[in-house]
C-alpha cells in the first residue's frame, strides 16, 4: 500500500492504510510493557517488519505516533537480536516467547535480510546514520560475522546457505535463502555512501 500510495493518490486506500497502522499501533499498547516494548507476546519470523511498516506509515502520513511506536519496538528488537557487535537473529527452533527464553538457533536468511532492510527503511526515513551502520552490522551475518564465523553467502556459487544453526551450517542453498542474500545486498547500496563502503 505504502507503495502504491506514493505513486497514486487514492482516499479509499489511504484510509485503509491508516487504519491499518492505526490497528498495529493499538496492537503495540495493548501488548507493551517497560520490559517488552512489542506488538505481541512473541518474537518470530522477520520481526522487525512490524516497526518497518510503521516506519513506511510515518514516512506517507507524517504521524508522528507511528514514528514513536517504530523507534520504540525497532530498539527493542534490536536490544536482544545485536549482541557481541554482531547481528544474531531470533532462533526459529522455540522463537522468543515473552518471558521464556530466546532461542538463538537456527537462524535463517530471510530473518536477517528483514533486519537488514528495516534498518535501511529506518536510516532514509529519519537519516540517523546508527541505522545505516546497523544495517550494514546486521549484512555482515552473511559474510562471517556470526556465531560460528562461517560466511552464510557462497562467493564461488553466487548462492546462500540456508542458516545457521548452533553448531553447523545449513548446506543446502536453496532459491529463498539466495533471494534473501540479494535483497540485503541490494537493500545496503542504498546506505553505502553513508557508510563508505567500497
Amino acid at each position: 500500500l505504502y507503495h502504491y500510495l506514493k505513486r497514486f493518490q487514492n482516499r479509499s486506500l489511504t484510509r485503509l492504510f491508516k487504519k491499518l497502522a492505526d490497528r498495529e499501533v493499538e496492537l503495540f499498547e495493548t501488548h507493551s510493557s517497560d520490559e517488552w516494548c512489542w506488538f505481541d507476546d512473541r518474537l518470530t519470523y522477520s520481526s522487525s517488519k512490524l516497526p518497518e511498516s510503521l516506519f513506511y506509515a510515518y514516512e506517507l502520513t507524517k504521524d508522528t505516533r507511528y514514528l514513536s511506536v517504530a523507534h520504540k519496538a525497532f530498539q527493542f528488537l534490536k536490544r536482544i537480536t545485536y549482541e557481541k557487535g554482531r547481528y544474531a537473529p531470533i532462533g526459529q527452533a522455540g522463537w522468543y516467547v515473552r518471558d521464556k527464553k530466546r532461542s538463538y538457533f537456527d537462524q535463517q536468511p530471510e530473518d536477517t535480510a528483514a533486519m537488514v532492510q528495516t534498518n535501511v527503511v529506518a536510516y532514509l526515513t529519519t537519516g540517523r546514520k546508527r541505522y545505516a551502520q546497523d544495517a550494514y552490522t546486521a549484512f555482515e551475518w552473511f559474510l562471517g560475522k556470526n556465531h560460528l564465523g562461517l560466511m552464510v553467502y557462497d562467493e564461488v556459487t553466487g548462492g546462500c546457505h540456508d542458516g545457521l544453526g548452533k553448531d553447523a551450517l545449513n548446506l543446502n542453498q536453496g532459491a529463498e535463502a539466495t533471494v534473501s542474500y540479494l535483497m540485503a545486498r541490494l537493500a545496503i547500496e542504498k546506505v553505502r555512501g553513508v557508510l563508505h563502503i567500497a
